[in-house]
C-alpha cells in the first residue's frame, strides 16, 4: 500500500511512457515468474530478463535494479489491475484479456475508468482525494470542449475531489479569458500562472521553507516553483498519453488541443452516463481486487449488441447479425482499420505537390518550441508527411498508428524503423528522435544501426538510413561516422547512415521544393555523396 497523504495534486503514471509498453512486459513477467514471490530476488531476475528482451530500449544497467523492476511493474501494471503481486505473481483476468485481444483500446478504457483515489492500493488518512481521474478528465473535456496541455497541468491536476468540478471548470474558462486580455505572450502569461498556482497549492511548504526538491540542493523558491511546474507538465503529458491509448480522445488538427475524438462521441457519452463518478468503497482488499481485476465489469458502448449491430449496418455491408458479440466486434474492428487505411491514403494524396508545405513547416516550428501535445510522436508523423510530400517514392510507410480522425496515435513498435521508403532502385529508412545529448546516443545508437542491418538483409536494393533529430549529439555523430567506415558483419558490412539536424532537414525539403525534383536520383546522389565524404574524411588525431 502507498500513502497519498503527502500528495497535493493528482499524479499520473510516467513509467512506462506509453501504456502499450505494459503488454510485452507483463507477458514476460507472467511467462517467466508466475507463481513466485515478488521480492528482491525475483525483481532482479525480471529486470535481467527485460534487459535482454527485443522490446527493451535501455542501454545502461541501473544502479538499483530491484527499484528499476518495481518501477516497471508496481506502478501502471499493478495499479491498473493487469498483474497481482501478492501473495504470488500472477496475471489477472484483465491482464490476460490485454494479452490475447486485438481490441486493446477497450481493455485500457475499462481499467483506466476503474482507477480511483483513494483505494486499497492508494490510502489516505486525510480526505483530499475522492476521484476517478481518467473518468473525470473526460467529464472536464466535455464541459469545456477542449484542453491544452498547460490547462491540464495548471488546473486538472488540482482536481482531487469531485465536489470541486465546477470550481475547476471556472478556473479553466477564467484562464482563457485572462490570457486573451494579457498584453504579453501566452507563454509569459502561462509561466506567471504556474508561479501563482504553485504558490497556492504549496503555501504551507513555502511558509515553512520546506523547499527541498528531489536530486537538487538548491533550496530557493525559484527552483522549487520551476521543479513543481516541470512535474505538473510531465503529469499532464502522462495523463494525455494514457487516455490517448483508449482512442477516446484526440487532438484538434490546427490547435493541437486535446478533445474528445469526434468519432467516439457516442462511446464517451455512454461512459459518462453510465459510470458512477463516486469512487467505490470496498469492504476488503480482496473485494477491491475482484473489482479491479475483472475484464467484464465495465459495460462499454459496443458491449451492447444493439449498438454494435447499428454501427455495422451504417457501414452498408452484408453481415450475419446472429453472430456472437465477439465476432461482431471483430467485424467492426476490421472495418475501422480499413477506414484508417483509407484516411492515410487520403492524407497522402493531400500532401502531393507540396500543397501542405506551409503546414508541415508550422508543425516543425511548434515542435522546436515544444508546443505540441506529444513532441516525439508528432515529430515522427511530420517527417513522414514531409517525405510523402516529395512525391516520387513507390511507397512511404510510416510505422506509427493513427486514430479514426487521422491524428497520430502511437509510435512504431521497437523492432522496426520509424519510416520505410521504397524508391525504384534503393530503399531509405528514416529514424526520428526528439532526444538530445548523451541520452540520444543511448536511446538511438544501437537501434538505428540494427534496423539498417535488418532492412539490408531483407532487400536486394541499396539501403540508406536518414537519422533526424532537433540537434544531433557529438556522440551520435561519432558513432555513425565510425559505423559507416568499418565493416560490421551484424549490420551487413559498412552502414550508410546519414544524420541530419532539423535545420538541415528543412533545408533538404526546401531544395526539393524549389528545384521541383521529378525523380529519386537526386536523393540517392545526395546520400552517396554524404557517405563518400564520410569514408574519405580523416579522423582527428588525439594528442
Amino acid at each position: 500500500m502507498a500513502s497519498i497523504d503527502k500528495s497535493k495534486t493528482l499524479f499520473a503514471f510516467t513509467s512506462p511512457r506509453t501504456l502499450e509498453k505494459v503488454i510485452p512486459e507483463i507477458e514476460l513477467l507472467g511467462s517467466k515468474l508466475s507463481g513466485q514471490s515478488w521480492e528482491e530476488k525475483t525483481q532482479i531476475e525480471f529486470f535481467k530478463l527485460l534487459a535482454v528482451s527485443d522490446f527493451y530500449h535501455g542501454t545502461k544497467t541501473p544502479k538499483d535494479i530491484p527499484f528499476a523492476a518495481r518501477d516497471r511493474i508496481t506502478r501502471a501494471p499493478k495499479a491498473l489491475g493487469f498483474v497481482d503481486l501478492k501473495p504470488k505473481i500472477k496475471i489477472t483476468p484483465a491482464g490476460r484479456e490485454l494479452l490475447k485481444t486485438n481490441r486493446i483500446a477497450d481493455v485500457f478504457t475499462r481499467q483506466l475508468i476503474k482507477f480511483q483515489l483513494p483505494s486499497p492500493y492508494h490510502t489516505q488518512k486525510k480526505s483530499r482525494f475522492f476521484i476517478k481521474p481518467y473518468l473525470e478528465l473526460l467529464h472536464l473535456l466535455k464541459a469545456v470542449d477542449s484542453l491544452s496541455k498547460t490547462e491540464i497541468a495548471l488546473f486538472f491536476l488540482q482536481y482531487t475531489h469531485i465536489e470541486n468540478f465546477d470550481t475547476i471548470v471556472k478556473k479553466v474558462l477564467d484562464y482563457r479569458e485572462h490570457v486573451k486580455r494579457f498584453k504579453g505572450s501566452r507563454r509569459t502569461y502561462a509561466y506567471q500562472q504556474f508561479e501563482q498556482e504553485v504558490k497556492k497549492v504549496y503555501q504551507e511548504e513555502i511558509e515553512a521553507k520546506q523547499l527541498k526538491t528531489r536530486e537538487s540542493s538548491d533550496l530557493t523558491l525559484q527552483k522549487f516553483i520551476k521543479t513543481k511546474r516541470s512535474n505538473w507538465i510531465d503529469y499532464a503529458d502522462a495523463f494525455i498519453r494514457y487516455l490517448r491509448a483508449t482512442e477516446l480522445i484526440s487532438f484538434q488538427k490546427n490547435t493541437l488541443r486535446v478533445i474528445i475524438s469526434p468519432s467516439k462521441f457516442q462511446e464517451v457519452d455512454h461512459i459518462l452516463r453510465t459510470i458512477d463518478r463516486n469512487p467505490t468503497k470496498f469492504e476488503s482488499k480482496e473485494d477491491f481486487k475482484k473489482y479491479l481485476f475483472s475484464a467484464e465489469n465495465i459495460i462499454l458502448f459496443y458491449d451492447i449488441r444493439a449498438n454494435l449491430v447499428r454501427a455495422l449496418e451504417k457501414l452498408s455491408f452484408n453481415f450475419d447479425s446472429s453472430l456472437n458479440i465477439n465476432k461482431l466486434k471483430e467485424l467492426l474492428k476490421n472495418k475501422i482499420e480499413d477506414t484508417k487505411t483509407e484516411k492515410i491514403v487520403a492524407v497522402e494524396k493531400s500532401l502531393k505537390d507540396f500543397r501542405a508545405y506551409d503546414d508541415i513547416l508550422s508543425i516543425f516550428e511548434r515542435l522546436e518550441k515544444r508546443e505540441v501535445p506529444d513532441p516525439p510522436l508528432y515529430m515522427e508523423w511530420n517527417v513522414w508527411r514531409a517525405m510523402v510530400m516529395l512525391n516520387y517514392a513507390i511507397s512511404v510507410k510510416g510505422n506509427f498508428k493513427i486514430d479514426l480522425d487521422g491524428v497520430p496515435l502511437s509510435f512504431a513498435s521497437g523492432n522496426m524503423p520509424d519510416i520505410e521508403i521504397e524508391y525504384d532502385d534503393f530503399v531509405l529508412i528514416v529514424e526520428v528522435t526528439m532526444s538530445r545529448g548523451n541520452k540520444q546516443f543511448e536511446m538511438e545508437g544501437e537501434s538505428v544501426a540494427r534496423h539498417f542491418g535488418k532492412k539490408r538483409r531483407a532487400t536486394n536494393k541499396d539501403v540508406y538510413c536518414l537519422f533526424i533529430a532537433p540537434k544531433v549529439s557529438e556522440a551520435t555523430l561519432a558513432h555513425f561516422f565510425n559505423l559507416n567506415r568499418f565493416t560490421t558483419r551484424y549490420y551487413g558490412g559498412k552502414t550508410q547512415i546519414v544524420p541530419m539536424n532539423l535545420k538541415q532537414f528543412l533545408a533538404f525539403i526546401q531544395i526539393a521544393k524549389e528545384h521541383k525534383l521529378s525523380s529519386s536520383m537526386p536523393i540517392k546522389n545526395y546520400f552517396e555523396n554524404a557517405i563518400r565524404l564520410n569514408s574519405s574524411a580523416t579522423p582527428l588525431k588525439i594528442k
